[in-house]
Formats: structure tokens, C-alpha cells, sequence
């Protein structure tokens, strides 16, 4: 029994209308609310995770590969069919040095590298929370990645939600995982939650 992605993407954007009432605004909270939704999906298999270093490997390796492939076949191709490559190009040079540039001032916690950003941040926030804002730095361009294409058009915002939403699924488990390796898996699952 197969399904037709265009006729599933078709029903998705007459539901997202009917719902907003062409708000474009409320079609943008309810978009983003569903990829939180996908990533709390993803969190939750933390929750019978048991602490192995293994397990945590694979999966973030996993979690890894979805979201470099989803970034290249769900975001940066849509947007060369609709741009030449000089735009595109500049779209992803500006993205990385904005992130490049909160990576600096935002303090944030990575669990390889440890702390990053302004010292006085260190005194300031605790280790959990500077790895919740390490994934705050990473939410930022996806909501703002959302929220644009839905304001360009419902159905190209529509099939980015869903793109963003399926690799924030195992982007998920990638934040959870570690927390609950460091702490307790409910603390995992907490940070896994955007």
C-alpha cells in the first residue's frame, strides 16, 4: 500500500490553511509546533536508554547522517531550483557566519570541547544550561528557516517544516542521549525537548 508524497504534502498544506485561516503568522506557530514535536519525538527513546557508551555513539553518528543528509536534500537542493547558485551560496555563507557569531557571544557548552563564549559566562550558568543553549544557537536558524518560507509561500514553508522536522526526529535523541549519560534520562529527555 503505497502513498504519494505530493498528495500527503497537499493535505498537509489544506489542514495547515483551514487551521490558520490563511494567517500566515498562526500557520508559522503551528509549523514550528510541530517541528518541537518532532524533535520531543525524537527525545523520547532516551527514556529506555540504560547509559551504554555504545548506544550513545551510534546514535549520535546516526543522528549525524540524517541531519547532514536532510540538509543537503530537503534544504539546500529545494533552494537552487528556486535561486542560482551565487544566491544559495551567500544564504549559507550568511547562516554560518551567524552562528559563528552567536557561537562567540552566546555562552554554551559542547561535551567534547567543554565551555565556549565570553568567560564571565562560565560563572554565570550552570553545565546544563550551557548545553541547552548550545541547542538554542542551533534552533535559532531553523526557526527562522520556517518561518520565512511560510511567509514566501504555505506550501514551500509546509514541505521545510517537514524537512526540518524530520532530521530534528533523531536531532533529538542526539541532544538527549549525552545529557542522560552525564545526568538522568528524564534530564535527558527535558533538554531533548526544544
Amino acid at each position: 500500500m503505497g502513498y504519494d508524497v505530493n498528495s500527503v504534502l497537499d493535505s498537509l498544506i489544506a489542514l495547515l490553511r483551514k487551521l490558520s485561516g490563511g494567517n500566515v503568522i498562526i500557520a508559522s506557530s503551528y509549523s514550528g509546533l510541530f517541528v518541537a514535536l518532532a524533535t520531543t519525538l525524537g527525545a523520547l527513546p532516551v527514556l529506555a536508554s540504560r547509559k551504554r557508551r555504545m548506544e550513545m555513539t551510534l546514535s549520535l553518528s546516526f543522528a549525524a547522517g540524517v541531519m547532514l543528509v536532510a540538509s543537503f536534500t530537503s534544504l539546500i537542493l529545494p533552494a537552487l531550483d528556486m535561486a542560482d547558485f551565487f544566491v544559495v551560496g551567500a544564504g549559507i555563507l550568511l547562516g554560518v557566519l551567524t552562528i559563528l557569531a552567536i557561537d562567540k557571544l552566546v555562552p554554551h557548552e559542547h561535551f567534547l570541547k567543554g565551555y565556549e563564549g565570553p568567560e564571565r559566562g562560565r560563572r554565570m550558568l550552570r553545565r546544563i544550561w550551557l548545553i541547552a543553549m548550545a541547542m538554542i544557537i542551533h534552533n535559532l536558524p531553523e526557526g527562522l528557516a520556517v518561518g520565512t518560507t511560510m511567509a514566501y509561500s504555505v506550501p514551500v514553508g509546509v514541505a521545510t517544516a517537514v524537512a526540518i522536522g524530520v532530521q530534528d526526529m533523531p536531532e533529538g535523541l542526539a541532544v538527549a542521549l549525552p545529557v542522560a549519560e552525564l545526568r538522568d534520562r528524564w534530564m535527558g529527555f527535558l533538554i531533548g525537548v526544544p
